[in-house]
């Protein structure tokens, strides 16, 4: 990020404010770049400052300790370790092709920041309805002004705070972001993240530290359906299997804690429960009924029913039979109709 300051009439950019500067020796342009535009406390950081006058004389001023380096047209600053909430430093220049008149750059103050960021978590299970808070406790951050904390709902912002005051470099004021929200089903699961920021200004912003919560929600079984052979049963309406099918009932339940499945149906020696599924083997009319899944947890249950339906093999046989002695009378007839037209 960098900071110019142009000619007569030209302007001065810091990290959130552009203002306009008058009464500024015209004819050549002096820059500030920053590495990196937001320090953590202990890390490295350099300044360097730059002019387009080639005949010119730049002054550097911080308070140490760091490394100076330069050339012709500019001259850097680099500190090894951010040891101070505030770093000041300020560029002077001299033009000799403007009568070494002197040019004061406003000095620039970096934002510092640490990397401690907590959050105070809700009870370790959650209930539905019910409110509960977040809370974010941010970075130490200076300007305090500077920091943004975000709550997220995995991708979705939920909430952002800031404060419109930069305090003192020697108070540890930390900002607080709190989020309260009442419990669903949806957020058994779901994780929730503060992220801490750095406004760098001109809609530009720093992540520097984030923090995560997933919650757990118990809830009563809901969604309970039940499916034969792999397809889903809906409605009341019976459904229907050949004569001596296997049949599978399977029975699927949400809930936490996870639900137990019960099964109520005709007790019949081709009929077995193993692991919450039910199996029928050979199926016959006797297995004809209601077969009702009942999903329990200790918060509560949830019911899905089928009827059953096995289709009558001796009504199969009957009609087959019957089609069978039709079909015999009206070849029988159309044969003697055929005599008698030919007598």
């Amino acid at each position: 990020m960098h900071y110019t300051l142009t000619s007569r009439c030209g302007y001065l950019c810091f990290l959130t404010l552009c203002f306009a500067v008058t009464d500024i020796i015209a004819g050549f342009e002096e820059q500030i770049t920053v590495n990196p535009p937001a320090v953590a406390f202990g890390d490295s950081l350099t300044v360097n400052c730059s002019t387009t006058c080639t005949n010119n004389t730049i002054i550097l001023e911080a308070i140490r300790p760091y490394q100076e380096s330069y050339d012709a047209q500019w001259r850097a600053l680099s500190f090894s370790s951010i040891q101070s909430w505030t770093v000041k430093v300020t560029c002077l220049v001299k033009c000799q092709a403007f009568g070494n008149q002197m040019i004061n750059v406003s000095e620039y103050n970096p934002t510092v920041y640490n990397r401690e960021i907590n959050i105070t978590s809700p009870p370790e299970v959650l209930e539905v309805n019910r409110r509960y808070s977040l809370e974010c406790i941010g970075p130490r951050v200076y300007p305090n002004n500077k920091l943004i904390l975000t709550w997220l709902r995995g991708s979705e912002i939920v909430q952002i705070n800031s404060t419109g005051k930069p305090g003192l470099p020697d108070e540890d004021l930390r900002l607080r972001n709190v989020f309260s929200f009442t419990a669903s089903v949806s957020d058994d699961g779901q994780e929730y993240t503060c992220l801490a920021e750095v406004d760098l200004g001109l809609d530009s912003r720093k992540p520097i530290a984030n923090s995560s919560v997933t919650l757990q929600v118990h809830y009563e079984p809901i969604g309970t359906t039940v499916l034969a052979n792999n397809n889903s049963i809906s409605g009341e309406s019976p459904v229907h299997f050949p004569h001596g099918d296997s049949i599978v009932l399977s029975c699927n339940s949400r809930g936490n804690p996870q639900p137990d499945v019960t099964w109520e149906y005709p007790e019949l020696n081709n009929v077995e429960i193993t692991s919450g599924i039910l199996y029928i083997s050979g199926a016959t009319t006797k297995n004809n009924g209601i077969y009702k899944c009942t999903a329990t947890n200790k918060l509560g249950a949830d019911k899905k029913s089928v009827n059953i339906k096995i289709e009558d093999r001796t009504a199969i046989i009957a009609a087959a039979s019957v089609s069978v002695v039709a079909a015999l009378a009206l070849a029988s007839g159309a044969i003697i109709y055929y005599l008698k037209k030919n007598a």
